[in-house]
């Protein structure tokens, strides 16, 4: 006589894998920080545009061009809230879908949460920087905001397959024309999760050969 699963325990594993998984863990907040700031502005295809200015100001802050105007406070927190932000429910999409397929492939790497959570965060700011500094030396456009994931998308996928494969994937793929806006951002995130792989991942080509 088989025995199932009572329901208390399924949920216990679900709960487990979330916790246990940063890629779902950060798929969800990305996807919940979504919900709540389309309620606050009430329009859930264009919220970053449309929240009040207080949410700009204070999270969504990752603009150049504002950011160069006498008097305009900066403030600092912006490179890292402004990863969590979206501007629209395809760009949301298209970094979640990335960030399961490569978020998954450095977890079976690292073997570390902790690790995996410093890369995300190194790298979405790395992005950041290099999006406000290339905008900065070329001319901002006063109607792009630096928000999303992208930068830490591309980061893990250039710590998960280091820089052969990323050019690859992204030249074959064309990821970065559905990964959304923020060309400089995408490199400067890729680059930076180059740069940690060589550094921190070691004894990953024997986990995984992908260079």
């Amino acid at each position: 006589m088989s025995r199932t699963g009572s329901p208390n325990g399924e949920n216990q594993d679900i709960l487990s894998r979330i916790v246990t998984s940063p890629t779902i863990l950060f798929s969800i907040i990305l996807i919940v920080v979504y919900v709540l700031l389309s309620f606050v502005a009430q329009d859930f295809l264009n919220p970053v545009y449309s929240a009040p200015l207080v949410f700009q100001e204070s999270l969504v802050q990752c603009n150049p061009c504002i950011l160069m105007q006498p008097g305009w406070p900066w403030i600092p927190w912006t490179i890292v809230t402004s990863i969590f932000l979206h501007a629209g429910p395809l760009h949301l999409a298209s970094n979640i879908f990335f960030l399961l397929i490569f978020g998954y492939v450095l977890e079976e790497q690292l073997n570390n949460r902790v690790k995996w959570m410093e890369i995300f965060f190194l790298t979405g700011i790395a992005g950041n920087l290099s999006f406000l500094a290339a905008y900065a030396l070329v001319g901002p456009d006063a109607g792009v905001f630096g928000v999303g994931a992208s930068g830490a998308v591309y980061g893990i996928l250039g710590a998960a397959a280091g820089l052969k494969i990323a050019i690859i994937l992204i030249l074959v793929a064309g990821l970065d024309i559905f990964a959304g806006g923020g060309l400089f951002a995408h490199i400067g995130g890729m680059i930076t999760g180059i740069i940690i792989r060589r550094l921190w991942i070691t004894g990953a080509e024997e986990k995984i050969s992908l260079e």
